[in-house]
């Protein structure tokens, strides 16, 4: 195990929960954005609802979201799709959720009652997933859900008939998060010991009780202050407890917010680690700009990159052509969820073309029949937790370090979980515990 460090400096500001825009409107929710070019010679239109967190602690996660719906938009305009023997178009139909979960329910029943829309996009966290999908099952109205964790949603209802999600269990991204402790010197073999900062949502309820179970069986010590409810502002308690401690890892998934707050105190009470993995707030660019120095070698997981190596199936772009796109348009580099963003609307329209029709119920058994790759990779509804139909979508492991111009880039230097997840760098010891 590596010598420990004591974690120095203070962090000051709020971190950043979004630098740039995502889509919709900028209030609280109640405003509505219609992407794409509407120069199309179809006479019938689809309409797709999308509820996105624009606004909110979730923002960042949002960003990319009207850039993403024009290109799919723009796509289906020049290919019109044939449904009920006529050529159509898609309208993408988009609500700011303010990234709270009451909102997210009460735009997606607009989208049902007022706008009509003949397919739902659940997407970002389980915390906006799971109201969507529940205002789908309720209305019968066919959903795609992607982008939070299986295991969340799995069991928040018994049974889903209408929703199929794609993305990763939370069996998967722990075996990530271990592997790149193991990469910094904390293996199971070594003694390690893990403290945990999660909170008591959903999201953090799921990844909780996973680890604290693994963990155990992994023969590593937990430091388990217990969940805070999200939103706190004092976790004097918590970064005392992990102290005492002496943990070498702190592990967890938070919300920007949270994350700030807790390291904050963590750094206040002189805890000593020798890594720090931590899903959700170290995964875009614009969140851990606002650590500074502190955010460098900050391990999280991966969702997708421009490097992946996948091709989608409906549009011809590769992932490295979609993020030199984005680059170019945006002049950044395309976050992780716009990659999932732009697969949950190739997903939409796939099921269309496949349905040749908008009848909800053939719809539904569209998307439960894909098997098609997209921009995030392969897609096939072939699994099953508890009532809910899914597709595991890959994962990496990755690393923030400084580049040859001084900037933050998130490298993928793990792919033990799915191998055909191409590697940008190497694991590189010292991070922001380590000063």
């Amino acid at each position: 195990m590596t010598k420990k460090r004591i974690l120095a400096a203070v962090l000051t500001g709020a971190l950043a929960v979004g630098l740039l825009a995502g889509c919709g409107s900028t209030s609280g929710g109640g405003g509505d954005s219609k992407g794409g070019d509407s120069s199309s010679s179809a006479s019938k239109t689809i309409k797709i609802g999308y509820v996105n967190p624009t606004t909110g602690a979730l923002a960042g996660n949002g960003e990319g979201c009207e850039w993403v719906v024009k290109q799919i938009t723009d796509y289906v305009n020049a290919n019109p799709i044939t449904v009920d023997g006529e050529e159509a178009n898609i309208e993408v139909i988009v609500y700011d959720s303010a990234s709270d979960q009451n909102t997210c329910a009460e735009m997606a029943q607009k989208l049902v009652e007022e706008d009509n829309v003949d397919l739902m996009v659940a997407i970002q966290t389980p915390e906006t997933v799971i109201p969507v999908a529940s205002v789908a099952e309720r209305y019968e109205v066919p959903c795609i859900a992607i982008q939070a964790p299986v295991d969340p949603v799995a069991h928040s209802a018994e049974q889903f008939d209408w929703t199929f999600h794609a993305f990763w269990t939370i069996e998967k991204v722990y075996q990530c998060h271990k592997a790149l402790w193991t990469a910094a010197g904390c293996g199971p073999e070594t003694g390690a010991t893990v403290g945990l900062l999660f909170a008591n949502d959903a999201d953090g309820t799921a990844w909780h009780d996973y680890f604290v179970k693994q963990l155990a069986e992994d023969g590593y010590n937990v430091v388990d202050p217990g969940q805070y409810p999200s939103g706190t502002n004092d976790f004097s308690t918590v970064a005392a407890a992990l102290k005492k401690g002496n943990i070498n890892v702190l592990a967890g998934t938070n919300i920007p917010p949270d994350f700030m707050n807790a390291f904050n105190a963590v750094i206040g009470a002189g805890v000593q680690v020798d890594c720090i993995t931590m899903g959700k707030c170290c995964l875009l660019a614009g969140d851990v700009e606002a650590l500074g120095d502190l955010a460098e070698g900050i391990m999280t997981e991966v969702w997708w990159v421009p490097t992946n190596p996948f091709v989608s199936d409906l549009t011809g772009v590769s992932c490295e052509e979609l993020g030199a796109k984005y680059q170019e348009d945006n002049g950044r580099t395309m976050p992780q969820p716009a990659g999932y963003a732009y697969a949950a609307l190739e997903l939409a329209v796939e099921a269309f073309k496949a349905a040749g029709t908008t009848d909800k119920a053939a719809v539904r058994d569209a998307i439960g029949a894909l098997d098609t790759t997209t921009i995030v990779g392969p897609i096939k509804y072939d699994q099953k937790m508890a009532g809910l139909t899914y597709s595991d979508t890959v994962i990496g492991g990755g690393q923030w370090q400084r580049d040859e111009n001084g900037d933050l880039v998130l490298k993928v230097i793990d792919n033990t979980v799915y191998d055909v997840v191409p590697l940008t760098g190497e694991y590189v010891p010292g991070n922001a515990t380590q000063k």
